[in-house]
């Protein structure tokens, strides 16, 4: 030994001297060393510090292991194995440094390398077969991720080493006898076995067959071995998977799996194996393996790949033997299989095969079959019997169908669920088809349930689509069975065979309806042009319906039988469809007509040749009415033989004169010729005869004759014999048809002609006699035809001058009229101007300051705003200046309110503190910056930020107080300008003072003080509703209230004065809060709740006696706000049972309570007074006076009136009631005015009203006493409309029709001229005003003149003068005049309904000729009738026919006062609204009459007007409440604002108008204030969308709808695409028009962002709508954020996020995101599966009155986001068909969802429940719906070797027909009427077709991947929830199974289609869900069959992720 290693260490010197001399190597010398380094590396191992010398020894080993020695090698790899099973070595150390040897190892050492991994191999199976606990880590020691197995290393790293391989493969196996061990070491080697079997690299194939055979060969070794039957069953389980995992390769069938396939037949066919295997195995077995040869066979067919390699195996596992038992699978499991495979097989071989097979399984039968699976075999028994040439297999499906033909329809199990599962785990088109035939047993026992036979299948395969509708054309329901029959009649593949399918269904079905349905829809539509062989056999089948015998020739005698006239009818629908069918149909016809003399009677009526006759007749006209032109030439002459020749019923006659009128209308024939050669002589047998049809028919030929213009004396004589001879006669008949249709004739003539014969003397007459008193209705309306036609004539030939004349008059009215409207605001514009500059000058009198700050308050928002004084200025150089802050303090605006703070004191007078708010308000309205959000938002800071400086710093409680109410004005101007600043401004504020002053004794002396807490209490009261939406904080501010009202009321107070206004607000506040909550949009159930609890409690302290006089008489003076919003909000009016609400009955307690209050009193009017009693006597006349009167008749007005006059009497009797007078003056007074603001006020009232100001201004004037002036000055302001109630706050259609009195009626000029002149006087001011003559004199702004001094003041005035405070109150009083004038001017209401300065009637127009004057005085006459006569007849339908009249008249009219007529026809007939708004919105844009008329019916629209449907059957309920939400009557409103139709040429009445020459000569186009519009727009959503008192909810529905459609028609144009959509709706309008744009967007994303909707359609339709009107930025959806609680506390969570969906969507479909925020997309979706999750789909919660709950709410958020996405960005095509360019754009934008799709898998992939549900509705959604399946199978065929055939079949066979249901529903709808000029769609009928196209995908959706309409089980049954979860986990399993499939078809596809790289990024991500281990195992092996099916888009070097 020693001398050994000296030679080796003389070599080792030697070498380093002569490197190029080869030593000799010693084995002993080698094996030495070796045994040293095993040595050394054993101990090394145990010693911590000496690891670099045992890492050495390790090294130098591997070098000896791949030594090219063999036995050194041997000895090195002996050594690391010794090492290994000591512990010296780790297992996964020993792998790597034998896979890194493994590189230099060649020969001998490569062997030895393998025997060592071998034995390492059966070392680890020796160990986990002995110790279960190293079991798990001896399996998996070759499975993980980051170690592939060695073996797979060799394989692929060195060549030809299979036979070494399979040498020791043999003896890991029989290394032991036992089963346990060969189990674990064969699972050891599966990683192996399973990249020799399923990798598809070429070197890998050729060891795949040598691994076929190794593991044949095991089986065959120990099969007969007992011991060893565990093995076995492990190998042959191992074996079955390996077909369920191979890769599908698109070319052919792979090798190795065909080699493995057969190795498992023949293995199973063995007898040895019969003999070992137990039966319950060997059935499983036998299942399973047929079922991979059935699913393997289908999926190569679905590619169109050979199969009969398959088939043949198939039928060798079939072949019965002795001693062998065939395997079988369940009858509903094999049956659709086998039907699928037997539908157009490739060979004729295959066909045989599966034809035999059916026959033996159908026969074999024992059990009683499923009629709903049997079925299925039909269409592809025919096509075989079809198509075979074989007698046998003919014979053979002879047998089967008569088989079929014994099972009875109704043996079909009503359970949903399918009867025998699977005996393998099935993927691609074997799932598809236990999907649909799972599905189609839901479907086929669903009752009712669906409308449509699209629901029956999930429509993946049309191949399994044929054969659903196939059975379901055997169901034992009619309708499902015709349903079913019209889907198969409209596919195009396999017409032959469906022809045969339904001639058979002729024969064997019982039902007339279905056999009718065949013959005469569904057979003559298989019909087509390019399909002569499908024609010819329909034609051959119906001839023999016309001949009577099979195979006749066409020259064959016409059969008469009953089916001859049938047969013609579908002969001619079948030449509709191919033309080349007209030469038989011509023969049978001309057959008929030779044959038709020769019948020796006529027919009678219901015999086979009288049919036979109407069917012929029939057909001729219908020919004619299809293509005249082409085919009347032939036609005709057999009508003129008939009608010569043969005696013809009547109804033939009028037949044939049908058929001449279609063809005279088509100018085929001339109109003389016709009469000339056939029709004079039906006319003159007609005239004879009487009969009342040629009557008829012959008058439709002389309207044609009429209509023609030709002008030539033969056609004249014509026309003029026709009306005279024919027509005259007939106009007196006694017959209602007969003079019907002669007068709708007339009406075809000219007007000149008409007048000629008309049996009435005048006008009048024909009005009166033949319309008004029409004896039949049925004739009214040719009577009107007649009318209409006259009216225009005069019209056309009207002089001008009479148009002229009434325009002059017009105009000269309508100035006068809107002068003295103008000449009001004219001076009180001048008394405002005076009285701001005095009190900013400070040139006032001291005492009269106060009264001058708190006018001037109100008075800034009736002058016009001056640069100087805004806080903005439109100057760009000092824009910059302006932005700052100290700009915004250095301007007039700002220095206005800083001194107000100190001058505004509310101490005068109790009005003056109850109307403060309104100056705090009117203050700032005009002091914003228009357009200019940011601007406006600064300055409100600037302000605010400042006055809380004052509230914290001040020291005076009244500049305190000040400034709270200060910033409340602030934050309402904000709100009434629609300011989003302003919810959190008030927010702010309500908390700073709930935290500083609600509490008075936690508050500062300031703070706590009278006047302070005053002011709190009032700002808390207007500022709490505009925060509704927070409900702890409106919970806490009614806790203030609540307090201060129990504490007020047990603390009995005995005074009767006013001594805390504290006490008082927190009566008068509490009310005005309640109203506010009330009628606020954003109010909950909950704070319902609350409010009516606060209400009741409210109610008890206005009862007690206890409480204060102060709390009493505020709450009562402030209760009418209470009632005017619980009034206006329309749920607190009735419930749903029709009981009125408990607000209502409140309201209506407290009013009764007032009366009776009042009618004591003046029973006993010397009573003396409890502070309580009085207090109430004081606040009655409020409640009574304010309160909402909109449902008093005049009869309660008038009672009201009285007792308040009475009452006033009374109180000024009393000496103690005298300072109280205000309380009983002001509310009469208001009664008044209220009185006279009425269209027609009585002389009464007027004389009322003119009397009480001349009673006021002479006590103002010479009354002694102080308090006595100050009441009559308040009472003078409430007669000029001031609410001090409510305050002077103006709407659209409010009750000022007072001041259209004022300003039409000259008496009432001087009455307000003294009055005004009084209160000018009072206040101080040096004004003069001017009379109408002088202004007009002067000029039109000389209204009032400014006196420079004043004049001494008379002795008698001298008192009034000196009375200061009355002086202050006038000046207030003025102010409020101001205000409410100048608002009323810009809303225009004084030139609204009584200053309508239009002639009042016709009287004009001569009454003798005029026809337009005798409609108007038609219209009249029922009006002017006594009530005795009306009611002796109904003038309805009368009344409607001349309002229809006038609306078909051309615009404009002759100019007339249209108002008092219609309000009081529709008062008298409240149905005639319809037509009046019809005839009100076509003339509306040049009469304002027409145009008030139409403001105020729309004003009137309530949600009880739709709440319950009438019950009369007549009424149409809600058509009057469509009309006002129509373009009729909101959209002739946003014309007339400035918003016309985007489709200008859409309205016909404005593109009248733009055609009349001289128009400005005519009349005067109106235009309508924007703030109108809004208002009306504002009034209109709140009660469609925000009224809880409507039932009827699908008629709300309605209304909302065509209330959105009509703003889309002028707000927005249709998938634009960009963002230049919406800048070209702005284009082109005015400033108006764009200012009232953006403030209706405003009022819509409001709407949108507090409607919550529940129901999926309903939300679906109308949050779509509102996102389209609304949403053109991201930030607008941030507004409402998605936010979901899923704690159970968010009791909105779904409804939410499907709102956030459609919200999103709609923004990704109009192109306003970018690519980043289209990411949104899948974030809302992640939320909406966080939904589901959480709310289970059996929750009951929220499915009640149509309701879903929030799963179902989530799981349409899905559908939605989904349509979107495969919608795309973008201009829809027209029709729905996509260009080339188009279609690839769209895939790849397909694409691009998908990896987005799964990016989102990857993140929630730790949520095991919500990945679950991920990828069946997401990927499933995605994969499933947004790729067809033509399309699939054309991308997955681009990648095969016949990809260009296939893709040119497909282009030929779906070229132009790739329309999807989009398509369909476009051609229904008319090319012209769906299309705008431009191309983009018109919104309302795109809206309509976007809800049918989403509904349809909305339904596809639940069919297909969540089976939702069938998860529906009654409430309360039991086990509802496991149900669901079972069919739940059916369509989980059916779509995983179809994704299986289709995935990777679009994934493969997608590399040759997409602009995508190279590496596909749809795999990557697949592939890196593969490597979650968090994913749930049926997902995960979904995963990887995807990638295993894509193998060649997995990266390389990730290839081992498809052997986990």
């Amino acid at each position: 030994m020693a001398t050994s290693r000296r030679a080796a260490n003389d070599g080792a010197s030697s070498s380093t001297d002569a490197p190029a001399v080869a030593l000799t190597a010693h084995r002993s010398v080698n094996v030495q060393r070796i045994t040293n380094l095993r040595t050394q590396a054993s101990k090394s191992s145990t010693a911590a510090h000496n690891n670099t010398a045992r890492n050495l020894a390790l090294a130098q080993l591997w070098n000896h292991c791949a030594s090219p020695e063999s036995y050194t090698s041997s000895v090195a790899t002996g050594a690391i194995v010794d090492l290994v099973l000591k512990g010296s070595l780790d297992w996964n150390e020993a792998l790597h440094g034998f896979e890194n040897a493994l590189t230099a190892a060649e020969g001998q050492s490569l062997a030895n390398i393998i025997h060592a991994l071998c034995q390492l191999t059966v070392a680890a199976a020796e160990m986990a077969s002995s110790s279960p606990n190293a079991a798990a880590s001896s399996t998996r020691v070759y499975g993980v991720k980051n170690n592939r197995h060695p073996f797979v290393t060799l394989l692929t790293t060195k060549s030809n080493i299979d036979t070494i391989l399979v040498s020791e493969l043999d003896k890991i196996i029989n290394y032991q006898e036992s089963s346990k061990y060969r189990i674990v070491a064969f699972d050891i080697l599966a990683p192996f076995l399973d990249f020799c079997l399923l990798d598809q690299r070429k070197r890998t194939t050729i060891v795949s067959t040598t691994t076929v055979l190794w593991i044949t060969k095991t089986l065959n070794a120990c099969i007969l071995e007992e011991d060893l039957d565990e093995f076995v069953i492990h190998l042959l389980n191992y074996l079955c998977t390996v077909p369920a995992r191979y890769p599908l390769e698109r070319d052919h069938l792979s090798t190795t799996l065909q080699a493995t396939i057969q190795a498992l037949v023949d293995f199973f066919c063995l007898s040895a194996t019969q003999r070992s295997l137990n039966t319950a195995y060997k059935e499983q077995l036998g299942g399973r393996l047929l079922m991979t040869l059935l699913s393997w066979t289908a999926d190569m067919r679905r590619y169109q790949l050979p199969t009969f390699s398959l088939m043949q195996t198939i039928q060798s596992l079939l072949r019965s033997r002795k001693g062998y038992t065939p395997p079988t699978l369940p009858f509903d499991i094999l049956w659709p299989l086998l039907s699928f495979l037997l539908l157009n097989p490739p060979t004729t071989d295959e066909q045989q095969i599966v034809v035999d097979w059916m026959h033996t399984v159908i026969n074999a039968s024992t059990e009683p079959l499923d009629a709903m699976v049997a079925n299925l075999a039909f269409l592809p028994i025919f096509q075989v019997m079809g198509e075979s040439q074989s007698e046998a297999i003919s014979k053979r499906c002879s047998d089967i169908i008569q088989r079929l033909e014994t099972i009875p329809r109704n043996s079909t199990s009503a359970s949903g669920a399918i009867k025998s599962e699977p005996t393998s785990p099935s993927t691609g088109v074997t799932a598809m088809i236990q999907a649909e035939m799972s599905h189609l047993r839901l479907a086929w026992a669903a009752k009712d349930r669906f409308d449509d036979m699209s629901s029956y299948s999930l429509q993946q395969d049309g191949t399994l689509s044929s054969l659903i509708l196939t059975t379901f054309m055997f169901h034992p329901d009619e309708n499902k069975r015709i349903g079913a029959i019209t889907e198969q009649a409209q596919v195009e593949d396999g017409r032959l065979v469906t022809l045969v399918l339904f001639i058979y269904l002729l024969r064997v079905d019982t039902s007339a309806a279905v056999k009718l349905h065949l013959l005469q829809e569904a057979i003559p539509s298989l019909v087509t042009s390019k399909d002569e062989i499908v024609t010819a056999k329909v034609l051959r089948t119906i001839l023999t319906l016309i001949n009577g015998v099979p195979n006749a020739p066409t020259g064959s005698k016409i059969a008469s039988s009953h089916m001859c006239a049938v047969g013609v009818r579908i002969l001619f629908l079948i030449w509709k469809r191919q033309p080349r069918v007209w030469k038989t149909l011509r023969h049978v016809i001309h057959e008929w007509v030779e044959n038709r003399p020769r019948l020796f009677k006529t027919p009678l009526k219901g015999e086979p040749d009288y049919e036979m006759e109407v069917a012929v007749l029939a057909t001729i006209r219908d020919i004619c009415a299809y293509d005249a032109a082409g085919y009347a030439e032939v036609l005709i002459p057999f009508l003129a033989s008939l009608l010569r020749s043969v005696e013809l019923y009547a109804s033939s006659i009028c037949t044939i004169v049908e058929t001449m009128n279609i063809t005279v209308e088509a100018n085929v024939v001339e109109p003389r010729a016709a009469w000339n050669v056939l029709l004079c002589h039906v006319a003159e047998h007609a005239m004879k005869s009487g009969h009342s049809g040629m009557i008829q028919v012959m008058c439709e030929f002389y309207g044609i004759v009429a209509s023609r213009n030709e002008d030539t004396q033969v056609y004249l004589d014509l026309r003029e014999a026709v009306l005279e001879n024919y027509i005259k006669p007939l106009l007196m008949s006694e017959n209602p048809e007969i003079l019907a249709a002669a007068w709708k004739a007339l009406s075809a003539f000219h007007a000149q002609e008409i007048v000629t014969v008309l049996p009435v003397e005048s006008p009048t007459l024909l009005v009166r006699q033949l319309i008004l008193e029409a004896q039949d209705t049925l004739v009214v309306d040719e009577y009107s035809l007649v009318l209409d036609k006259l009216v225009r004539h005069e019209l056309l030939h009207m002089r001008r001058g009479l148009f002229k004349d009434a325009a002059s008059k017009k105009a000269t009215t309508e100035v006068n009229g809107a002068s003295e409207l103008d000449r009001m605001e004219g001076v009180l514009s001048v008394v405002s101007t005076n009285i701001l500059q005095k009190w900013q000058s400070g040139d006032v009198n001291p005492g009269l300051r106060i009264g001058y700050a708190l006018s001037s308050l109100l008075c800034s928002s009736a002058v016009d705003r001056l640069p100087s004084q805004a806080f903005g200025n439109n100057q760009p150089q000092d824009a910059t200046e302006d932005a700052s802050i100290g700009a915004i303090r250095a301007r007039q605006g700002y220095r206005n309110v800083v001194t107000a703070l100190t001058d505004v004191a509310l101490t005068d007078h109790l009005v003056e503190r109850i109307s403060a708010m309104e100056g705090w308000t009117a203050l700032f309205d005009n002091l914003w910056v228009a357009n200019d959000d940011a601007q406006t938002l600064q300055i409100t800071e600037t302000l605010i930020s400042d006055l809380y400086k004052k509230i914290t710093d001040g020291y005076v409680p009244a500049h305190c107080a000040n400034a709270v109410l200060a910033i409340t004005g602030i934050i309402l101007s904000l709100h009434r300008h629609s300011h989003p600043a302003s919810t959190v401004q008030s927010s702010l504020l309500a908390k700073h003072l709930l935290q500083h002053f609600a509490q008075q004794d936690t508050a500062s002396d300031i703070g706590a003080s009278d006047e302070v807490q005053f002011a709190v209490l009032v700002s808390l009261s207007f500022i709490t509703p505009l925060a509704a939406v927070d409900e702890k904080l409106v919970r806490s501010i009614l806790g203030v209230f609540t307090d201060r009202l129990e504490k007020n009321s047990e603390n009995s107070v005995t005074s009767s004065e006013l001594s805390s206004w504290s006490t008082f607000a927190a009566g008068w506040a509490f009310c005005n809060l309640l109203s506010g909550l009330v009628d606020s949009p954003t109010k909950t159930a909950e704070l319902n709740e609350i409010c009516q609890q606060t209400l009741q409690q409210l109610l008890a302290v206005l009862e007690s006696e206890r409480t204060s006089f102060a709390l009493v008489l505020g709450a009562l003076m402030a209760l009418p706000r209470l009632t005017s919003a619980i009034a206006s909000s329309s749920s607190l009016t009735i419930n749903k049972d029709g009981v009125v609400s408990f607000e209502v009955a409140a309201v209506q307690k407290v009013k009764a309570s007032a009366r009776q209050d009042l009618d004591a009193f003046l029973e006993n009017q010397q009573c003396a007074f409890t502070p309580q009693r009085l207090a109430r006597l004081l606040g009655a006349p409020w409640v009574i006076a304010f309160s909402d009167r909109t449902a008093s008749t005049p009869t309660e007005r008038k009672e009201d009136t009285e007792l308040l006059d009475r009452v006033l009497l009374a109180a000024t009797s009393r000496r103690d009631l005298q300072p109280q007078l205000v309380h009983f003056t002001v509310p009469f007074c208001h009664m008044i005015h209220t009185n006279l603001d009425v269209r027609n006020p009585s002389s009464s009232d007027i004389a009322l009203f003119t009397g009480r100001i001349h009673s006021l201004v002479n006590l103002i004037k010479i009354t002694p006493t102080s308090a006595a002036r100050h009441t009559a000055v308040v009472a003078l302001g409430s007669l000029f409309g001031i609410d001090w109630c409510h305050g002077p706050t103006v709407t659209s259609m409010g009750s000022h029709g007072l001041y259209s009195f004022l300003t039409s009626t000259p008496t009432m000029t001087s009455v307000t001229n003294s009055a005004l002149s009084t209160l000018i006087e009072l206040g101080g001011l040096s004004i003069s005003i001017s009379s109408s003559s002088d202004a007009s004199t002067a000029g039109s702004d000389a209204h009032a003149v400014v006196i420079p001094g004043f004049k001494a003041p008379s002795a008698k005035s001298m008192l009034m003068v000196q009375d200061l405070k009355a002086g202050r109150l006038a000046t207030v009083v003025l102010g409020h005049v101001a205000c409410l004038v100048h608002r009323l001017g810009q809303i225009d209401t004084g030139k609204v309904i009584g200053t309508s300065s239009e002639p009042k009637d016709y009287s004009r127009l001569p009454v003798s000729t005029s026809w337009l004057r005798s409609l108007w005085d038609g219209l009249w006459e029922p009006l002017q009738m006594g009530v005795v006569q009306r009611a002796q007849k109904s003038y309805k339908a009368s009344l409607e026919l001349l309002l229809y009249t006038v609306h078909s008249l051309p615009t404009p009219l002759p100019a007339v006062n249209w108002f008092p007529l219609l309000s009081q026809l529709i008062a008298l007939e409240p149905e005639l609204v319809v037509p009046a708004i019809h005839m009100a919105s076509r003339h509306a844009m040049t009469s304002t009459s027409l145009m008030e008329f139409l403001i105020m019916t729309l004003s009137s629209l309530k949600a009880e007007s739709f709440a319950i449907e009438s019950s009369s059957e007549e009424a149409n309920s809600g058509s009057a409440e469509e009309l006002f939400v129509g373009e009729e009557g909101i959209g002739r409103i946003l014309t007339l604002g400035g918003l016309p139709l985007l489709n200008a040429k859409s309205d016909q009445a404005l593109a009248e108008l733009d055609k009349v020459r001289g128009l400005e000569g005519l009349a005067k186009r109106l235009t309508l204030p924007s703030s109108r519009v809004v208002d009306l727009v504002e009034k209109l959503v709140h009660v469609l969308f925000f009224s809880r008192g409507a039932s009827n909810v699908a008629e709300m529905e309605v209304l909302q709808l065509i209330f959105l459609d009509t703003l889309s028609n002028h707000i927005r144009q249709y998938r634009q695409g960009t963002t230049v959509a919406a800048k070209k709706v702005a284009h082109g309008l005015s400033e108006e028009g764009k200012e009232l744009l953006g403030d209706l967007r405003t009022i819509l994303l409001r709407t949108f962002n507090l409607l919550s909707i529940r129901n999926v359609n309903t939300a679906t339709r109308v949050l779509r709508r509102l996102a389209d009107l609304s949403l053109m930025s991201i930030s607008h959806l941030d507004a409402a954020p998605l936010a979901i609680a899923l704690d159970g506390s968010d009791r909105d969570a779904g409804a939410r996020v499907l709102k956030y969906a459609i919200g999103i969507a709609s923004l990704y479909q109009a192109g306003y995101l970018s690519a980043q925020q289209e990411s949104r997309l899948t974030l809302v979706a992640q939320s909406a599966l966080q939904v589901m999750d959480f709310y289970p789909s059996w929750s009951s919660t929220g499915e009640q009155d149509g309701q879903q709950n929030d799963h179902q709410l989530a799981e349409a958020a899905i559908s939605v986001l989904l349509y979107a996405m495969n919608e795309g960005i973008g201009e829809r095509p027209a029709h729905g068909v996509l260009s080339p360019s188009q279609q690839k754009k769209k895939n790849a934008l397909r694409l691009t969802w998908l990896q987005r799709i799964l990016d989102l898998l990857v993140l929630v992939s730790g949520l095991p429940d919500v990945f679950v549900r991920g990828i069946r509705l997401l990927l499933g959604g995605a994969v499933l719906l947004l790729w067809e399946e033509k399309d699939v199978l054309a991308a997955a065929r681009r990648g095969s070797k016949k990809g260009q055939e296939h893709q040119q079949h497909a282009a030929l066979t779906t070229g132009s027909k790739a329309q999807d249901a989009e398509a369909d529903l476009l051609a229904m709808v008319d090319e012209d009427e769906l299309f705008g000029e431009d191309g983009a769609y018109r919104s309302l009928e795109y809206n309509i077709v976007e809800d049918d196209v989403f509904e349809l995908w909305h339904g596809r959706f639940l069919q297909t991947i969540t089976g939702a309409p069938f998860l529906e089980f009654k409430e309360g049954a039991e086990g509802v929830g496991s149900q669901e979860r079972d069919l739940e986990k059916l369509y989980q399993a059916s779509v995983l199974g179809s994704l299986s499939l289709v995935l990777p078809d679009v994934m493969s596809g997608s590399t040759s289609t997409s602009s995508l790289s190279s590496e596909n990024q749809a795999a990557t991500r697949v592939l890196r869900l593969c490597l979650d281990q968090k994913i749930p195992s049926q997902e995960r092996q979904l995963l990887l069959t995807v990638l295993r099916r894509t193998e060649e888009l997995v990266p390389r070097e990730s290839s081992w992720v498809l052997l986990l």
